[in-house]
């Protein structure tokens, strides 16, 4: 029986209980309604306590992915990490020069980023010159990429410059 129908079968048995009106006596065969109430109300009981272990079983899996995810996210930092220090190693001894390593060949590409110095008046000043795109809102904050275009294009940004810079890969 679902829960549903065990509530609405007790409802009907003790709908179904008369009482003297004089006396306040219960007419009919009162044993037999109590002993199938209190029969529907164990086996109520028996599916609110099944309820409970899975909610008791679900919290605790969730509480074990939650630690799985938070070990493989450790796991994870750690690995980068691990990945930063080689690569830095290859750089140093690879000394800016593409080496081929036999596995895999250590290269370096020109990279160039936007350095802001100063982010405030970089702001104003591409406020004033209705560059809107070239900074976010709500805390104004510089957009690099669309700087980076001006910049190359010829137009000298107050508190910004590009950065020649090189990164390496590994392939």
């Amino acid at each position: 029986m679902k829960l549903y129908e065990i509530n609405a079968e007790i409802l009907r048995l003790t709908d179904a209980i008369e009482f003297d009106e004089e006396t306040g006596e219960i007419l009919g065969d009162a044993d037999e309604l109590f002993t199938q109430i209190q029969s529907l109300q164990m086996e109520k009981k028996s599916i609110l306590e099944y309820l409970a272990k899975l909610v008791l079983n679900i919290r605790a899996e969730a509480a074990a992915a939650k630690t799985e995810e938070q070990r493989l996210k450790a796991r994870r930092d750690r690995l980068a990490k691990k990945e930063d220090r080689l690569m830095k190693i290859l750089d140093r001894e690879c000394a800016g020069e593409k080496t081929d390593l036999g596995v895999a060949t250590f290269a370096y590409r020109k990279t160039s980023h936007v350095d802001v110095s100063d982010a405030e008046k970089a702001i104003r000043w591409l406020k004033r010159n209705k560059h809107l795109d070239c900074f976010r809102i709500p805390a104004p904050e510089v957009a690099k990429a669309e700087v980076k275009k001006l910049i190359n294009a010829g137009t000298k940004v107050p508190g910004c410059a590009v950065v020649e810079d090189y990164s390496c890969s590994l392939r």
